[in-house]
């Protein structure tokens, strides 16, 4: 448990939260096809729209959030993020679904970058690592409590259990909405002399920010690519398709706290990243593995892997949450995480192709060519993490 302070209520608003992400994560493409008519093709694109626009809404958000204080702007808009989901249960229509799925993921991805200044504000130092780290674990342990309410409502399979999961939804997102209200209020920044858009004008930063996005496409590995690979491609019985889920949601949830004690400064963490990419390149070569044995081999394989990969998500991860404020200037924290969390929003929307179009799409040579694109960045994150903080040194900002 974190310690007293203002990191308990926001362990718990986390947590709240992240039980309706859970929980909508399960039911919302059922619903959006099954209750409201949809097609998959339709649902998709609605989804990639909607992502496009919450990839504008991060930046201006959490330099709002450095102007006026990033508490109150939270709540704020967590509660309209919450209320405006309300809108799903009465969407009729393709033009109706992109409206309000645009609308939900601009307040989702503009509430994220405020919640990473709130935490910037209200800790210091290596205390922001763990912070995140407390956070990520409640939101494994919130996503999956929310994924078990989700299968409830698919056991009963009608409109009206679909539509009380939204409900519980905005009831959850308004809890955990007024939980931030017991965390001190953050001082806003005065507006510093010079450019307005600083965090833009931050080659050093831009290019963490990069490497970033170019090694987090891992995250999609076990959602995306390891259930097809599972079922398509291996001897393994089809419920091994979720071994590797279990493993790593349980793995971050109760090592993630652990896994960042050690990282202290950019350097401990940009060599935490580049152990990281080797510990991937080698998970991801085991993924591969697991095609050539029978049933049983398969799965030992598979549960290896995934041990591995899991391995390697903690170091990355802890290396993230302390780049990203380190490398940030502090009176624009807020503008900065919006920054690090497009940066991470771009990752999401590109990984799903690229493992349709390595492992899925090549097979065994695509697992190996995206194990070595996750070494190569991990490695170049020690050149190019010294070079931003030897920057942020000399250039004023």
């Amino acid at each position: 448990m974190p310690a007293v302070g203002p990191l308990r209520p926001l362990a718990l608003a986390t947590l709240l939260s992240r039980v309706g992400n859970g929980l909508l994560m399960t039911i919302s493409v059922l619903y959006f096809t099954r209750i409201v008519g949809l097609s998959i093709a339709q649902v998709g694109l609605g989804l990639t729209v909607a992502g496009l626009f919450g990839l504008l809404a991060s930046i201006p958000f959490g330099h709002l959030a450095d102007r006026r204080g990033p508490r109150t702007l939270f709540v704020v808009l967590s509660l309209l993020l919450s209320l405006l989901a309300l809108l799903y249960l009465v969407i009729g229509s393709f033009c109706q679904f992109i409206l309000v799925a645009s609308a939900v993921t601009v307040l989702d991805r503009g509430s994220n970058a405020v919640r990473f200044a709130l935490i910037a504000g209200v800790t210091q130092g290596a205390e922001r690592v763990a912070a995140r780290a407390y956070l990520r674990s409640m939101t494994n342990i919130g996503v999956t409590a929310g994924a078990g309410l989700g299968a409830v409502a698919l056991s009963f399979g009608t409109a009206t259990a679909y539509r009380l999961m939204f409900v519980v939804y905005v009831v959850l997102g308004v809890a955990a909405a007024l939980v931030v209200l017991a965390v001190p209020r953050v001082a806003p920044h005065p507006r510093a002399d010079g450019p307005v858009w600083i965090a833009l004008r931050d080659r050093g930063y831009l290019a963490v920010s990069a490497l970033n996005a170019a090694i987090s496409i891992h995250y999609s590995v076990i959602d995306v690519a390891i259930p097809l690979w599972v079922v398509e491609h291996t001897d393994a019985p089809h419920w091994a398709a979720a071994l590797p889920l279990i493993v790593n949601a349980a793995g971050v949830a109760v090592l993630q706290v652990r896994a960042s004690r050690g990282i202290v400064d950019t350097v401990s963490a940009a060599r935490a990243t580049r152990t990281a990419g080797l510990l991937l390149l080698a998970s991801m070569v085991l993924f591969a593995t697991a095609s050539v044995g029978d049933a049983v081999v398969a799965v030992v394989v598979l549960a290896v892997a995934a041990l591995v990969q899991t391995a390697g998500e903690l170091l990355q991860s802890s290396g993230s949450f302390l780049l990203g404020f380190d490398l940030a200037a502090e009176h624009a924290q807020g503008q900065y995480q919006g920054v690090w969390n497009t940066s991470t929003s771009v990752s999401s929307m590109l990984a799903p192709s690229v493992m349709a179009l390595l492992p899925l799409g090549l097979g065994v040579p695509g697992w190996i060519v995206l194990g070595g694109w996750f070494a190569l960045t991990g490695v170049l994150f020690v050149p190019i993490v010294r070079w931003a903080a030897a920057r942020q040194l000399v250039v004023p900002r």
